[in-house]
């Protein structure tokens, strides 16, 4: 499937997944095809880019957390946070189950590659983004060896690391300009005011606080709020800054659109021993799909094909199905494989946007 911003869809393309909103109501299902009607409405939901078909590839990737599973922890989480923003009461025992949910489908599809295909509002941003970076800390985690129990603190914490961003008026929060430093610190603060309101519930783990306090820290002491370094960073902050900074730039914000995965691979990479530990980013480049399943490639021979299956801690060595030779005549021979990990000589020397793949389907 494609994922293509809303400026780029045109009508007669297919949705490829359903879309909701944080409440669980359904706003476009699987399988719509687009009119201009629909387009327009997708824009004044606040939605940014859709999943449509991809024509040359029928298969969808294996996701680790099932559409039910999803939608009932977002609709949970947005719940429980709404109730704090007017009451400043936690809802503790909500969030706790949708940790196990989340941990239990992590556990249930420990062998499946994080590929992360959900599309969100801006409204529903932090709810979405919670149950992301709850899921790629929980992959990373298990990765880890972490027991039960820390595992189930580590993904309590991670879904409220950003607590202290209820906080923040969302004209900051949504701003497309640049921050002023006045607002810049606002939203620097969310890291300590989570801090304050986590550790004085007593039913929430003292981990949960520190991962809130800390995972904007940085591996090279560069971070904030208070500049600490290396192992003095509590591991699951680690771990949530790797799995924070990931769902981040592979999200639609109102400033940028979302960045493609080996783009956001490359980020991460470039910030291991930086503002990443490099033991935990290797555990987490070891386990996402730089080019996930359904991605248009173009080979050093000039062919062009599409990832049907990616190994794990061989990313760059998919299986490609090929569908386009060099002088962009369709292949004739149907189900032509190249395994990269057999075949050496061959590598990708570009992926194609999803606008460029779409615009050959127009």
């Amino acid at each position: 499937m494609l994922r293509l911003s809303v400026k780029n869809l045109c009508p007669g393309l297919i949705t490829a997944c359903n879309i909701y909103n944080a409440k669980g109501k359904m706003l476009l299902s699987y399988d719509s095809m687009l009119d201009d009607h629909l387009i327009a409405r997708l824009a004044t939901m606040g939605i940014d880019s859709v999943y449509v078909k991809n024509p040359y590839f029928k298969d969808e990737p294996q996701e680790i957390l099932h559409e039910k599973t999803r939608v009932e922890t977002i609709k949970i989480t947005q719940k429980a946070f709404t109730t704090f923003h007017s009451s400043k009461v936690i809802d503790i025992y909500d969030l706790k189950s949708v940790a196990k949910m989340i941990i239990e489908d992590v556990m249930n599809n420990k062998h499946v590659m994080i590929h992360l295909t959900d599309i969100r509002t801006y409204d529903d941003y932090t709810f979405g983004h919670s149950i992301n970076t709850c899921l790629i800390a929980a992959v990373i985690g298990l990765k880890l060896g972490l027991k039960e129990k820390k595992l189930n603190e580590l993904a309590l914490g991670v879904l409220f690391h950003d607590i202290g961003k209820m906080l923040i008026p969302p004209e900051i929060l949504n701003k497309k300009e640049p921050l002023s430093t006045e607002e810049w610190q606002i939203v620097k603060d969310h890291a300590k005011v989570g801090f304050d309101i986590l550790r004085k519930e007593s039913a929430i783990p003292l981990t949960a606080a520190h991962i809130a306090y800390q995972h904007h820290e940085n591996f090279d002491g560069s971070g904030y709020p208070r500049g600490i370094s290396s192992e003095d960073i509590l591991l699951s902050a680690r771990v949530a800054a790797v799995a924070d900074l990931y769902d981040a730039v592979t999200s639609d914000r109102p400033y940028r659109l979302a960045m493609l995965p080996h783009e956001a691979y490359e980020v991460v990479l470039g910030s291991r021993g930086t503002k990443l530990d490099p033991k935990v980013t290797d555990v987490f480049l070891d386990n996402v799909a730089i080019f996930p399943v359904g991605t248009m490639v173009l080979l050093n021979t000039g062919d062009v094909g599409v990832v049907t299956k990616v190994y794990p801690k061989l990313q760059t060595r998919p299986v490609i199905q090929l569908i386009f030779d060099k002088n962009g005549r369709e292949i004739a021979v149907q189900n032509k494989f190249m395994d990269l990990t057999n075949e050496l000589t061959l590598f990708i020397i570009k992926v194609f946007k999803p606008e460029e793949v779409a615009s050959w389907v127009k």
